[in-house]
């Protein structure tokens, strides 16, 4: 029933027009980057809240319905919001976009799958984020005509600051010796920086948060941590640290600490050095550092 008055209004002819639409935080800023200041652009999802669980009431419809144009992630990332899109899609093409779509199209092969689920979280590749910039610079410059020379120009420097900021990434993360590379986290939402940045990934939960957390898996990552001498832990921003913080208890919170705060699925509140997509890999690149990069296995 939801779904069908979501497809109403899509084809209410009444509808405003505004702005844009992001889904996420993280596909907000993406866009931001590409727009002048003074087109509005709404997040549906605010900091600290986890997509894979968002359930949509009658103010995520009422703001999806009046989007000029809905900027979502895909690959099923936006979990219970995914049918209500699909559902507009069919209604009004033009008006949904979707980061994913250059990805399938062009770097299929780069895609991680567990099965039959392709990983979503490919913003922590800054070479893959990268690749879904042209894609949307392009229906941006369809839907703002008369900033289209503006967008073009942001367009190239945001290319070239993602370039730069792999490169950045990849000198802070140097000091991690390649031993130390394990990340123990909420849920595996770092699969993509694990293959660009050389580190291995055990996840309490699966690609999405969703999933439940299994007893026995806690005591088999519990048990490797005690066998491989892993030092730390993280937790995440948009997930419950409750996982972890069993885990650490399970292991010994004297051999296993939480080495901080890791930001996942949302960036940063506005304002904070976490606030943007630079802001937040920066961010998690010297949590790790900090945990991880002169950190000793006891004997």
């Amino acid at each position: 029933m939801l779904l069908l008055g979501l497809i109403n209004l899509a084809g209410c002819n009444r509808a405003p027009q505004n702005g844009i639409l992001a889904t996420t935080t993280l596909a907000a800023d993406l866009v931001r980057s590409l727009l002048p200041p003074d087109v509005p652009v709404e997040t549906l999802m605010g900091p600290g809240v986890d997509p894979h669980t968002f359930e949509a009431r009658s103010g995520s419809i009422r703001q999806l319905h009046t989007a000029r144009l809905i900027v979502h992630h895909g690959l099923h990332l936006e979990g219970r919001l995914a049918d209500l899109i699909d559902g507009m899609e069919l209604q009004t093409p033009n008006r949904i976009h979707s980061l994913a779509t250059p990805l399938i199209r062009d770097h299929n092969a780069r895609l991680r799958r567990e099965g039959e689920e392709v990983d979503p979280h490919v913003w922590f590749s800054p070479s893959l984020w990268r690749a879904t910039v042209p894609d949307l610079a392009a229906a941006l410059r369809r839907v703002f005509p008369e900033h289209a020379e503006n967008i073009a120009t942001r367009e190239e420097q945001l290319l070239q600051s993602l370039a730069n900021l792999d490169s950045e990434l990849r000198a802070t993360l140097s000091a991690i010796p390649p031993e130390n590379r394990i990340l123990v986290t909420s849920h595996d939402a770092f699969g993509y920086w694990a293959a660009d940045y050389g580190f291995e990934v055990h996840a309490i939960q699966g690609i999405s948060t969703a999933t439940e957390v299994a007893e026995s898996t806690l005591r088999e990552l519990a048990n490797l941590i005690t066998r491989t001498k892993i030092p730390a832990g993280f937790v995440e921003s948009s997930v419950s640290p409750r996982t972890v913080e069993k885990l650490r208890q399970l292991v010994g919170p004297d051999r296993f600490r939480i080495g901080g705060e890791l930001y996942s699925d949302s960036l940063g509140p506005p304002g904070t050095p976490a606030g943007t997509y630079a802001g937040m890999l920066r961010h998690n690149a010297n949590l790790m550092v900090a945990a991880l990069g002169t950190a000793k296995h006891a004997p």
